[in-house]
């Protein structure tokens, strides 16, 4: 998630980056207006590094298989295969002492393309060491217009797009589920070139302005838990708003790239 726009461009967020960055990826953002979230409700968070700098959190992930990481395009294209590190289900007053997991590769789409727009912004590490943490299952369709969903992760607290005030612990934050046609489009996501792009789902914060910024690129949109059962994951973190006043994010969307996961999840195996 990255800012292009005049002043506020929240979109595509890369890292929560304290050091320099040797990738293509843009500086990523995280939850605005959130609130503390609690590591066991989201065991299957991951915390996505680069190898050359283990300390400086990039992006946010998900662990979808034992062996397998769900995250965005922007945040692993142009890293070399292997140069991703992972902490797997820990928070942050716990990251010092948590194990950092290496990565055999990574798989991103042929059709994702930046300088065009975020279609397809979704990528697959594949780790070297099966993990025993709780995985989050990958939905099978997109949740209705009006719908709640949730979105977490770590990074900056204060208001986009300035990163001022970093997360203590994992943040989430309530969404409504907008229409596409009618809600979002080129007057929130006006970038040039265009970036939002068909595989988006798009929402707005419960609570008034709360929102995505620095440190939540390649973090999951979840749909169920509580008395909807199970967290389930139906998006990941891509894309935001270059309105000041309608503080939207933009999502892949995980039924749509469903075809395309297992492919990649297969080709990695295979490599």
């Amino acid at each position: 998630m990255r800012f292009r726009s005049r002043v506020v461009a929240v979109a595509l967020a890369g890292a929560m980056v304290a050091g320099p960055v040797v990738a293509t990826a843009p500086p990523a953002r995280a939850i605005h207006r959130g609130d503390d979230a609690r590591i066991a409700t989201y065991p299957f968070m991951v915390s996505l590094r680069l190898a050359s700098t283990p300390d400086s959190p990039r992006c946010g992930g998900t662990l979808v298989e034992p062996d397998i990481v769900l995250t965005a395009a922007h945040c692993v294209a142009g890293v070399p295969q292997g140069g991703i590190a992972a902490v797997v289900g820990a928070d942050i007053p716990d990251w010092p002492g948590a194990p950092q997991v290496d990565t055999l590769g990574h798989a991103v789409p042929d059709t994702f393309d930046l300088s065009v727009d975020n279609r397809d912004d979704i990528a697959v590490v594949r780790l070297a060491t099966r993990q025993s943490t709780p995985t989050v299952e990958l939905a099978a369709v997109e949740p209705q217009v009006g719908d709640h969903v949730v979105t977490a992760g770590w990074g900056c607290t204060n208001a986009p797009p300035v990163c001022e005030v970093m997360a203590t612990s994992l943040q989430a934050s309530r969404q409504a589920v907008l229409d596409e046609v009618a809600s979002c489009g080129t007057d929130v996501f006006w970038t040039r070139p265009l970036y939002h792009a068909p595989t988006t789902i798009c929402t707005k914060g419960v609570r008034h302005r709360s929102t995505i910024n620095r440190g939540d690129s390649g973090g999951p949109l979840l749909v169920g838990g509580r008395c909807g059962g199970p967290l389930r994951q139906v998006g990941v973190t891509s894309l935001g708003a270059d309105s000041t006043t309608r503080l939207y994010a933009g999502f892949t969307s995980i039924p749509v790239e469903a075809d395309w996961i297992a492919t990649a999840i297969r080709s990695l195996r295979d490599a």
